[in-house]
């Protein structure tokens, strides 16, 4: 299953918010839905869904706010690996 992750952080708050969907474009399905305080808790969120539905199988929606955002960018290059930006 082709899984697109979206993630984004809210500017007030400092928490991270993600959605885990389906990636087909007929149907798409909504997974998960996690909000978290830090970059910490997200990691090991993170290394659940790439051991769940497999790391070659999951896509990130890269947004400029995402690209942004240094920290949550490294977060998500160290614990997706391939599914990050191109440095």
């Amino acid at each position: 299953m082709n899984v697109l992750l979206v993630v984004d952080r809210d500017t007030l708050s400092e928490s991270i918010s993600v959605m885990a969907w389906t990636a087909e474009e007929d149907d798409p399905r909504l997974l998960e839905s996690r909000q978290f305080r830090g970059e910490a808790a997200l990691k090991v969120w993170l290394a659940g869904i790439a051991t769940r539905y497999g790391r070659g199988n999951i896509r990130l929606n890269w947004t400029d706010a995402l690209r942004d955002d240094a920290r949550l960018a490294i977060v998500l290059k160290d614990t997706m690996g391939a599914i990050a930006p191109p440095a």
